[in-house]
């Protein structure tokens, strides 16, 4: 056996793996660098389609959903009601009412006042448990002030148009208030938390859906609980982040899984 030549071989052969590896290496660190350039963060996607948005929410780390069942309306409840009368039939008083219709004895004028103060004095005072509400939207066109319902201080977002754990107040053609309709939750139970995403992530999932649309601009973030398919009794809602583009557009993502909330029913006359 000739050592010398046997030796030659595997330097030969050795050099060559080297080269080998080392063209792989100098591929790998072309390709990692070319992701680098070419791989952008959602932000700056925004940017490049003019996507406008403000400082977000960061304070909410973990949530859960939660669950709740709607309040049963007693006839004695109703009866405390003070200048107001039921729009109920008399026997349905003596039934589960878990949607209240009450008329006022005498129209609330709202004109020249803040609107919002004044809805947060007629919860106070004349609505059962009215202090678990809040001030949402006022519309002029249909003449309604919506108030949602508030879980340990947010929001729980609804379909307006036939929601749960909310108030309609209803205006005559001289902006007077002259009834209301009302649904509340109780007894509610948060399930496991678990971490949420953060806000940015549901406006990327807005952005992949085509819902964020360029030269848009994000208007309100919000976190919230929000249920899709309202039920007679027990509910379940899912934390939510509450998206609002160009002051008009609702959107609603879940905050744990992050997909988009298509609402059954739409109502974008609210101001």
């Amino acid at each position: 056996m000739d050592w010398s030549k046997t030796k030659t071989v595997f330097i030969i052969a050795f050099l060559i793996l080297d080269i080998y590896l080392a063209f792989q290496y100098v591929e790998k660190i072309k390709s990692s660098k070319y992701d680098m350039i070419t791989k952008t963060t959602i932000e700056e996607q925004f940017a490049a389609e003019n996507i406008q948005f403000g400082k977000l929410p960061k304070e909410v780390i973990e949530g859960s959903y939660i669950t709740a069942e709607s309040k049963i309306f007693k006839e004695e409840e109703i009866e405390q009601l003070k200048n107001q009368k039921p729009m109920l039939p008399d026997e349905e008083l003596t039934r589960s009412v878990t949607k209240l219709r009450m008329s006022f004895d005498k129209p609330i004028p709202i004109v020249g006042e803040s609107i919002e103060n004044k809805i947060k004095q007629i919860l106070t005072t004349q609505i059962i448990a009215g202090s678990q509400y809040k001030f949402w939207r006022y519309s002029k066109e249909t003449r309604e002030i919506i108030c949602l319902q508030e879980y340990k201080g947010k929001i729980i977002f609804q379909d307006v148009s036939d929601g749960i754990g909310m108030i309609v107040f209803y205006l005559n053609d001289k902006n007077e208030i002259v009834s209301y309709q009302q649904t509340l939750l109780e007894d509610i139970k948060e399930l496991e938390k678990q971490e949420i995403l953060p806000a940015i992530k549901a406006l990327e999932a807005l952005y992949e859906k085509n819902d964020l649309k360029s030269n848009s601009k994000v208007t309100d973030v919000e976190y919230g609980y929000y249920t899709q398919y309202p039920l007679s009794e027990q509910q379940i809602l899912a934390p939510t982040w509450h998206v609002v583009v160009n002051k008009t557009e609702d959107y609603y993502v879940n905050a744990l899984e992050g997909q988009v909330i298509k609402p059954e029913k739409e109502n974008n006359n609210l101001e």
